[in-house]
């Protein structure tokens, strides 16, 4: 079983020899993992705890071997847009003041599926929700250092 248990930069290997291993936002935020692949193999995921996992990342073998690239699985998620630029800030505001992990865009913000949150949306008024399929890559915290191996 190959064990990864560094991150690399992005783009510090060729990327033609990388395994493509496709996550969820909650699987890129769980440093110590199993990851079954399409082929039978297992992946062992032996990180720094904490780490979490961004899209173009390169993990690197216990031996240091590039071996994996971190891609965005779709999943559900509510994509909100806004003909007025506002009324997006306006809910990045109060999403925020409740803590909920989002992916921010110049032109939508994005949120896992919550009937609650979607109440609170339409009642802010000038937002489109839109019940999609998508890359989920949410804002990492301000608080959250990004350190790479070298």
């Amino acid at each position: 079983m190959v064990i990864l248990t560094t991150r690399a930069e992005p783009g510090s290997s060729d990327a033609r020899s990388l395994i493509d291993l496709s996550m969820t936002a909650e699987q890129r935020e769980k440093a110590r993992q199993l990851v079954e692949m399409a082929d039978g193999h297992t992946l062992r995921l032996h990180l720094p705890r904490g780490s979490v996992l961004r899209p173009g990342d390169v993990l690197l073998s216990d031996t240091g071997e590039p071996v994996a690239r971190i891609r965005a699985e779709p999943e559900p998620v509510y994509t909100l847009r806004a003909d007025d630029p506002f009324a997006l800030l306006r809910a990045a505001y109060h999403l925020g003041n409740r803590h909920v992990a989002m992916e921010l865009a110049p032109d939508y913000l994005r949120i896992k599926p919550d009937h609650v949150l979607a109440h609170l949306i339409g009642h802010l008024g000038g937002l489109r929700i839109i019940d999609e399929s998508a890359a989920f890559v949410p804002e990492k915290g301000a608080y959250m250092a990004h350190h790479y191996a070298h």
